[in-house]
């Protein structure tokens, strides 16, 4: 049964459109996806050509850059400067891998010298290339290549003769490379090499590469030349850090005819200078900083032998190592209660006041036994007061504060004199009326400006000598006077001879150090980043370290030393480096430790980095790597280079074995200030600049402007 209402009949008339609307809106949105999908589709052909035209001008750019890099590397034409920009490449057209000129797109190239363009710290050369068509500059690039430094090396050499090897138990752990061959050698398990180590010729010999293999027939690196580094004096003189040593060779001093020259003839004595590196709180605030970085010079006076400034005994024992160097400047380093460390020379354990503070050290114990054969004056008490070690007995290169007991007399009264003539008692001396509150041992701020030696007397108990000769002296700075320094840091008679290495206190120095002749005698604590350059030898007394651990992270870079000789670069074969026999013919070490320790990049400009009488047999009491060595390891942290290596030892019981790691400082390669680079260039950093910025000629000399500064 169904209803047949009127109301009904005209409801379901007025529904008969509805079916006929959805239909129009159905179609209407497919037309809507369909038109979307062909924009989306248009669109995204419109990107991908623009990506695809994109990277066309990238590429181009960047080939730009690369052509670029290849002119800095071997065009030494290309003549870029330092104070403007130059035009490589204009309007250069490419061409693809099939040798076909690349259509629409061109690309201009610039270079110049930037940042530091003086090259203290190293030159940057910057290339700007940009890529444009008919509409305009489209995309540029830039690229900053550094010049690679010889500091970044750990070990490099011009020549390695053949005989000459890296023998097992020495360690190179940095980068390596010679201009000739490289050898090792040939019975196992050889050496150690941590990094890449490469060579111009071939390798020969057993080693163990760890990481990084070796690169034979690789091309040859410039060596640096004398004339090369024709500028390094005038930076010195600017920073009036440029001096000459003195080199006097003349008739040995002597003293009622003794020879107090420190040789152990009565041979013409060579003066020579000493160089010592020394850090300074100057602001007393508990920091140092490279501020407080200084130096200081002594030189030998005329008639005083080199061999006073190297603390040098004879090779031999029995009474020839009696001389004036072992009785006034080696002796017993103490520690007092009042934990200062204090040194007593040998000359002066005749007093009783002398072997008093001696047996009231804290280290090392001595026992009254022990005083009792120190004060005999005879080969037995020498012996034993140099029988307690290394960093116990000790020597000190003349000049040191430490030997204030032989190099600081004074008259009657106890009051200081550098007088020639008369009768003289050595510092504290009992019978010059010298107070207890005068008697104590050298220490390291007991300083003298002039040094004074004589012989003193081991028959009396006085201190008394007659007749004293000058040692030397210190070399006063002669620029703008330090400010006042806290008398609890150093005594105010020593600042006037404090030579500071950097601003703001030297405010032209530019880091760079010149002795214009050698040779100079080395040692002490560096704090800063300096070049020392000498027209001569330097020669390695004792250690010379940095103010903190340069392998710890923290103090990157903090510290970086070159030494650049024209000739040699050597570890002295002194007491304090190697084994000296005492009066009784005993083996002992007279240094600090039985290793030698620097930190620096050396560099020898015609000559050799190596060790002084490196093949001389001598005692085996130290130890390298497990190898009974005479001077134990050259512990170096930081670089060797070299024209010519030469053997550092001669097998067992002689010489000093390698024991290399390179500086992280080196890895940065960041240099000592004007350190010779190679002539090569590194990648560093790239860039991708706006071109609004660099669209005209003028606007890439303003670029390049604002890039570059001046040291």
């Amino acid at each position: 049964m169904r209803s047949n209402s009127p109301a009904l009949r005209q409801q379901r008339r007025a529904r008969r459109g509805s079916a006929l609307i959805l239909v129009l809106i159905m179609t209407m949105s497919l037309a809507g996806l369909a038109i979307s999908a062909i924009y989306l589709t248009s669109s995204s052909g419109l990107l991908t050509r623009y990506y695809d035209k994109e990277r066309d001008y990238r590429f181009a750019a960047e080939a730009a850059l690369a052509l670029g890099k290849s002119r800095v590397l071997r065009d030494s034409a290309l003549g870029l400067p330092e104070d403007s920009a130059k035009k490589i490449i204009t309007a250069g057209t490419l061409v693809d891998a099939g040798g076909t000129n690349i259509p629409r797109i061109k690309v201009n190239l610039y270079g110049a010298y930037t940042g530091d363009t003086i090259g203290r710290f190293g030159q940057f050369v910057t290339l700007l290339a940009s890529a444009f068509d008919s509409g305009g500059v489209r995309h540029v690039r830039r690229l900053d290549l550094t010049s690679e430094s010889f500091s970044r090396f750990a070990m490099f050499v011009d020549s390695f003769p053949s005989g000459i090897v890296y023998g097992t138990g020495e360690y190179i752990r940095g980068r390596a490379h010679s201009n000739t061959n490289w050898n090792s050698d040939p019975s196992s398990p050889g050496p150690d090499y941590y990094d890449t180590v490469s060579a111009v010729g071939s390798f020969s010999g057993t080693a163990n590469f760890h990481g990084l293999p070796n690169l034979a027939g690789v091309a040859r690196i410039p060596y640096p030349t004398v004339a090369k580094l024709a500028i390094l004096p005038t930076y010195a003189t600017t920073g009036n850090l440029n001096f000459t040593p003195v080199s006097n060779l003349v008739a040995a001093s002597a003293n009622n005819g003794l020879n107090m020259s420190g040789r152990t003839d009565a041979a013409q004595a060579q003066a020579g200078t000493r160089v010592r590196f020394k850090a300074v709180d100057v602001a007393n605030d508990g920091t140092i900083d490279e501020a407080d970085g200084m130096m200081m010079i002594f030189d030998a006076a005329p008639g005083i032998d080199t061999s006073s400034l190297r603390a040098d005994l004879p090779n031999s024992g029995g009474t020839a190592v009696t001389n004036i160097v072992m009785l006034n400047q080696c002796g017993l380093l103490i520690t007092n209660a009042a934990a200062r460390k204090e040194f007593y020379p040998v000359a002066r354990f005749r007093e009783s006041w002398v072997l008093k503070k001696v047996r009231a050290a804290v280290q090392p114990p001595i026992s009254n036994a022990d005083t009792l054969t120190m004060k005999g004056g005879n080969a037995a008490a020498y012996s034993k007061i140099l029988s307690y070690g290394p960093g116990f007995s000790r020597c000190f290169p003349a000049g040191s504060p430490y030997l204030m007991l032989t190099e600081r007399m004074t008259n009657g009264a106890c009051v200081p004199t550098t007088a020639l003539v008369g009768t003289f008692y050595a510092w504290g001396s009992a019978t010059a009326l010298c107070t207890a509150a005068q008697q104590y041992g050298g220490q390291d701020t007991t300083f003298s400006p002039t040094v004074t030696r004589c012989r003193i007397s081991q028959v009396l108990t006085t201190g008394v000598c007659v007749n004293q000769v000058t040692l030397g002296s210190w070399r006063a700075w002669t620029g703008a006077a330090l400010p006042g320094i806290s008398p609890t840091l150093i005594q105010a008679v020593e600042v006037p001879y404090l030579w500071p290495l950097f601003k703001p206190y030297n405010l032209n120095s530019k880091g760079v150090i010149h002795a214009t002749s050698g040779p100079i005698f080395m040692s002490d604590t560096l704090r800063g980043n300096v070049t020392f350059y000498t027209l001569g030898t330097v020669e390695f007394i004792d250690d010379l370290v940095y103010d903190q651990n340069p392998t710890v992270i923290a103090n990157l870079c903090r510290n970086f030393l070159g030494i650049i000789a024209r000739d040699n670069v050597m570890i002295s074969d002194n007491s304090m480096n190697r084994p000296r026999q005492d009066p009784n013919g005993n083996w002992i070490f007279l240094g600090p430790d039985m290793n030698m320790v620097l930190n620096m990049v050396t560099m020898s400009l015609t000559g050799t980095v190596g060790v002084e009488n490196w093949g001389g047999n001598q005692m085996a009491g130290a130890s390298c790597t497990g190898h009974p060595q005479s001077g134990g390891c050259i512990n170096q942290t930081g670089g060797v280079i070299h024209k010519v290596t030469t053997p550092t030892y001669a097998g067992d019981n002689t010489g000093l074995r390698e024991n290399r790691t390179v500086d992280p400082c080196q890895l940065t390669n960041r240099r000592p200030p004007f350190f010779p680079t190679t002539g090569r260039y590194i990648d560093n950093k790239y860039y991708e600049i706006d071109p609004v910025n660099v669209d005209t000629w003028a606007q890439v000399k303003a670029f390049y402007k604002s890039l570059r500064g001046h040291s």
